[in-house]
């Protein structure tokens, strides 16, 4: 029997998780709404496990990957930005018109929806304009936080509050690593991919879980890049097509649900699996050396 110890979630044992997604990732989707949908999902799940960056990467055996890699980077993008700065800096885009069916996110430094503050709260805001030295910092509808120094106009600050009396709240500028503050986006080709290195390929013809266990516990210590494929188009069968055959066989290649009781695993149904996992493992004390036997302090 396994004895396992949890970390407090007030101890940070994160490591940095990015997730790759192909630009495929819709290629069965039967309506744009439910496009938009998926991608929501996508970028919901990476929120709870506060994934680091999303990765888009494109292929050249799906004919329209430019311009889906691009809208989905849009609406990842999008919604991942406080729903108060939103209208500041994004433009009317017929990519972004079914924007209003992806679900919140929110995250602690939107703060919640009736916009209170309190002194100690961490908000992301937009550098709106100058008052002299001091930078206007827009943290919510209608509401403005003053922070020393000019930053440029357009800046984003990551902020906490110091004061709420006043015209205008009081705080200082704090570290973004203060807070989670959602995931990043970015295009890449999938060769570019393969030299970011701590790969973690997932698929149902990959190796079980339950013996790569020992082998994925010691790889997500330093962090890892988990690739995913779409409902259409496996990880494999993507590399296939690409003629990356050698370069496949080179990283780890995981089946994170064995037994599954359905036909094909969606991408956003994947993506929850295999960080659920991981997840765990990074908050399971393991003795060095001994992965199999964790104990109990």
């Amino acid at each position: 029997m396994f004895r396992i110890v949890f970390y407090p979630s007030y101890i940070n044992v994160f490591v940095a998780i990015n997730i790759a997604i192909p630009c495929s990732l819709n290629e069965e989707a039967t309506a744009p709404s439910e496009a938009v949908r998926k991608i929501g999902y996508v970028g919901r799940a990476a929120a709870i496990f506060r994934v680091n960056k999303i990765y888009i990467y494109r292929f050249k055996s799906y004919e329209r990957c430019n311009e889906e890699a691009e809208r989905i980077r849009k609406i990842l993008e999008y919604l991942v930005t406080p729903p108060y700065l939103r209208k500041d800096l994004f433009k009317i885009d017929p990519d972004l018109r079914l924007a209003g069916l992806l679900p919140p996110l929110n995250l602690p430094v939107f703060g919640p929806r009736g916009g209170e503050v309190k002194v100690g709260d961490v908000r992301v805001g937009l550098v709106v304009r100058w008052e002299g030295y001091y930078s206007i910092v827009k943290i919510g509808n209608d509401l403005y936080v003053r922070i020393p120094k000019p930053y440029p106009v357009k800046t984003r600050l990551v902020v906490s509050i110091d004061s709420t009396e006043g015209k205008y709240l009081r705080g200082h500028v704090v570290n973004p690593g203060k807070a989670y503050l959602g995931y990043s986006v970015e295009v890449i080709e999938l060769r570019d991919l393969l030299k970011i290195g701590n790969l973690i390929l997932t698929g149902r013809e990959g190796r079980s879980i339950v013996d790569a266990y020992d082998r994925l516990v010691e790889l997500i210590k330093g962090g890892a890049n988990v690739v995913f494929g779409s409902a259409k188009r496996g990880v494999d069968e993507i590399f296939r097509e690409e003629g990356l055959e050698r370069e496949f066989k080179e990283y780890m290649f995981i089946n994170f649900i064995p037994g599954q009781g359905v036909e094909t695993v969606r991408t956003e149904e994947a993506i929850v699996a295999v960080l659920s996992i991981i997840n765990l493992l990074n908050r399971i004390k393991l003795p060095s050396g001994n992965h199999r036997q964790p104990q109990v302090q």
